[in-house]
């Protein structure tokens, strides 16, 4: 009867460890994914920025870095957003008349994949 005892507490601790390990291992990988996405529309917002206001090679090579980072971690709709905003570059006479919408875009898209609720 002790021998079954123990085994039985042995064996719901193996349990209880094996479950807890998996929560804290997918709580890990949600909360990676989330900073990495951040830091990939965070990064591409801010160099479609600066390629704006510098209309530089240099500052185009940056928008072209943040976006192939968000082809590795976005979602398909922000994917799709990205390509749309590229689309639109601003053109000599100023501002592409698509880009407002374009932007917009981007932006819902971003929202809806970091679960970030605007108010």
């Amino acid at each position: 009867m002790i021998i079954q005892f123990i085994t039985a507490f042995g064996l719901g601790a193996i349990i209880n460890f094996t479950i807890q390990w998996w929560l804290s291992h997918r709580a890990d990988i949600t909360k990676r994914n989330f900073q990495e996405k951040k830091e990939s529309y965070i990064g591409f917002l801010d160099a479609m920025h600066r390629s704006e206001i510098e209309r530089s090679e240099d500052a185009a090579l940056h928008v072209g870095h943040w976006q192939a980072r968000i082809e590795l971690v976005g979602s398909a709709d922000v994917i799709k957003a990205c390509s749309r905003i590229t689309e639109t570059n601003p053109i000599p006479e100023g501002i592409h008349p698509e880009r407002p919408q374009a932007l917009q875009q981007l932006k819902e898209a971003m929202r809806k994949d970091l679960g970030v609720v605007k108010n």
